[in-house]
């Protein structure tokens, strides 16, 4: 059985599936979806991730997309 993941992992997941798939509309969705989940909880520090490198990961993905778009 797979161990729980958060919602934010499943969320940066679907990101970038979107972007891959070039819904750029959609991925900026999911960022502000990911951006609200969070920050919902406890007054804003409801994460207690230490390694941010999936995070800065999603935001590099969908800035590389749109660039991709662009061209």
């Amino acid at each position: 059985m797979e161990p729980r993941r958060r919602l934010s992992d499943k969320i940066i997941e679907a990101h970038g599936q979107a972007c891959t798939e070039g819904k750029l509309e959609v991925a900026q969705c999911l960022l502000q979806a990911l951006e609200v989940d969070l920050t919902a909880f406890g007054g804003g520090v409801s994460d207690k991730r230490q390694n941010t490198e999936m995070l800065e990961a999603a935001y590099g993905c969908h800035q590389a997309a749109k660039d991709a778009a662009k061209t």
